[in-house]
């Protein structure tokens, strides 16, 4: 059992239990002096075959759309907490391998989700994903309903 979490990695899409996971993510870190990592996933799985081979005004329109997720949260919450640091990652490929190679990568001590996420061609964190990340995480995974 990890007695403190430095490394915190926490997972948003925009729904309103990844925002949940996010204050969660804060107050972890902030107890624990960590720091927490913004990570959002474009399912590029869900573009095949939508949009006739030309996906790249699509993927644009939703990294822009992944990127003010990632604003919003970094500009209306962190301001005030100067005690954590916070970094953000957008990745593109399928959410549940992003996640854990993310994970990996930097060492997460603990994974922050919501139980379930955004669906159709937004971006996704669906039950699917957050059951994959609990089964196959590096470390341990809090899942925020």
């Amino acid at each position: 059992m990890v007695d403190e979490y430095k490394n915190i990695l926490v997972a948003v899409d925009g729904s309103a239990q990844s925002k949940k996971a996010f204050d969660e993510a804060i107050n972890i870190a902030k107890r624990n002096k960590g720091t927490l990592v913004l990570a959002t996933v474009i399912d590029t799985t869900s573009f095949s075959g939508t949009t006739g081979g030309n996906s790249i005004p699509l993927m644009q329109e939703v990294h822009e759309k992944a990127q003010n997720i990632i604003n919003e949260l970094e500009h209306h919450r962190v301001a005030e907490e100067h005690e954590v640091h916070l970094s953000s990652h957008i990745i593109a490929g399928n959410p549940k391998r992003e996640l854990i190679e993310l994970a990996e990568k930097l060492d997460t001590d603990l994974i922050v989700m919501g139980a379930t996420g955004l669906g159709a061609l937004s971006l996704l964190l669906v039950g699917s994903t957050t059951a994959y990340v609990v089964n196959q995480a590096p470390c341990n995974v809090m899942v925020v309903k």
